[in-house]
């Protein structure tokens, strides 16, 4: 009953402005971000390296390649090292938006366009999430200055992302039967198609998004926190790189509709806030994990062999932790002393999550 009347909540809210973001920033959250930079040291020193980047973007050429091709590929292979190279241009983009958005300086903006353009003609979706779930930072940066770029570009690049999430309902990986529909592709999908969703906001796909994440959270999330990927992969990390995503789709879908997915659970008792929650005790250091020790996919071995980062036989760190606690800080502030404990010793820790949570908890949104 009480699953109910959280989702029933975002039945009477007022329908969907085309002017309002859900994705990245709305106007008085920029303005909260302005005052958060000249008050907040760690704010100041993130967006200095932004402006820097940005600045810096001003005279790149954009790079888009016409086909992301990574999943499934060894660091090394030609095709995967090129793909790798063209999404650079991701951080370009946003770094121009954010700093478009917050300066207000027609040279940034006009830069974000034509790399935004590049890629609406240059790259052709093909609807694989773990390929295409790297043009997260791309679709933040377009949802903030979409309102301010000319409506011809407009059409360009909306027409781009719809076929992107076309592209994405119709993949196979989405089909059911196969593992790749109920494991961390699935997450992905969902946080793809409901981040592009949103930002087009054309109602296309609200039904339809909103029914598949419901469905990854019954086939993905077990009833003890536990995961699919997690028994699947052996790994923490795997975990992460499931429940992440999904905060990341619900996050946007609690701004848009006021629906509060985090809690919700499904029949058989999982649930996000529960997969978070598995988490802790890991990041705490109560308990350890062997990543990788029993993995049942054949590439992970094929990745440790080849001396991948973060793919051999090794205890979880908790630190690693850190990408699916701090988007869960915007539903549960509690998250942060976790975080807190569990971050490198080597200073302090800064997130983009959190500093989207602060801005977020300052203007209520």
């Amino acid at each position: 009953m009480v699953k109910r009347i959280i989702l029933l909540v975002g039945m009477f809210l007022p329908v969907i402005s085309v002017h309002a973001q859900y994705v990245s920033l709305n106007v008085s959250e920029l303005d909260a971000f302005r005052q958060l930079v000249k008050s907040d040291e760690q704010a100041a020193a993130f967006y200095k390296r932004t402006e820097k980047r940005a600045t810096e973007a001003l005279r790149d050429v954009p790079a888009p390649i016409a086909l992301i091709t990574s999943q499934g590929l060894l660091m090394g292979d030609p095709n995967k090292m090129a793909s790798l190279q063209a999404l650079h241009d991701v951080d370009k983009i946003f770094s121009l938006a954010l700093v478009a958005g917050v300066g207000k300086d027609p040279r940034y903006l006009d830069k974000c366009i034509s790399f935004l353009l590049a890629w609406a003609t240059g790259n052709n979706p093909d609807g694989n999430p773990i390929n295409e779930t790297k043009l997260e930072d791309l679709v933040f940066g377009y949802d903030l200055i979409r309102s301010s770029v000319p409506v011809r570009d407009r059409k360009v690049i909306d027409g781009w992302l719809s076929t992107m999430r076309d592209k994405e309902a119709e993949h196979v990986s989405g089909k059911s039967g196969k593992s790749t529909s109920v494991n961390n592709w699935n997450s992905h999908r969902v946080k793809m198609m409901i981040m592009i969703n949103y930002t087009l906001k054309d109602g296309k796909y609200d039904k339809y998004v909103e029914e598949q994440l419901q469905k990854q959270i019954a086939n993905n999330l077990n009833a003890d926190g536990s995961t699919y990927d997690f028994h699947e992969r052996d790994a923490l990390n795997y975990h992460i790189f499931s429940v992440e995503p999904l905060l990341k789709a619900i996050t946007v879908l609690k701004r848009a509709t006021g629906k509060d997915y985090f809690r919700f659970e499904s029949a058989s008792g999982g649930s996000i806030k529960k997969g978070v929650d598995f988490l802790v005790p890991y990041m705490k250091g109560l308990k350890t994990h062997k990543e990788f020790l029993n993995s049942k996919v054949e590439f992970d071995r094929k990745r440790a062999r080849n001396n991948e980062k973060g793919f051999q036989i090794n205890d979880f760190v908790p630190a690693r932790g850190i990408p699916a606690l701090s988007p869960a800080v915007y539903f549960d502030s509690s998250y942060l002393d976790v975080i807190d404990s569990a971050k490198a010793e080597n200073g302090p820790y800064f997130d983009w999550q959190i500093l989207l949570y602060k801005v977020r908890k300052q203007n209520g949104s």
